[in-house]
């Protein structure tokens, strides 16, 4: 129990800054790309890195977990 609970945090942790990061990253790119105009394309960019960035983190914080925990089951 105390493993998901932990990987449940770790994976919140994960969305938080992966949505950060992606959402960053893309309204920055996407204004390179495409001019600032009244700031659409990073608007553009925002709305797409948030999701898809908070699943990727979600997913990879909360394998990440249940990954080292099995590792420091054998080495510890």
């Amino acid at each position: 129990m105390l493993r998901f609970l932990l990987s449940l945090l770790a994976g919140v942790v994960g969305a938080v800054v992966g949505a950060g990061l992606l959402s960053t990253s893309l309204a920055m790119i996407f204004t390179a790309l495409y001019g600032g105009f009244e700031g659409q394309a990073a608007m553009g960019g925002v709305s797409v890195g948030l999701p898809f960035g908070g699943l990727i983190g979600f997913g990879f914080g909360f394998w990440l977990v249940w990954r080292l925990r099995r590792w420091w089951a054998v080495t510890g």
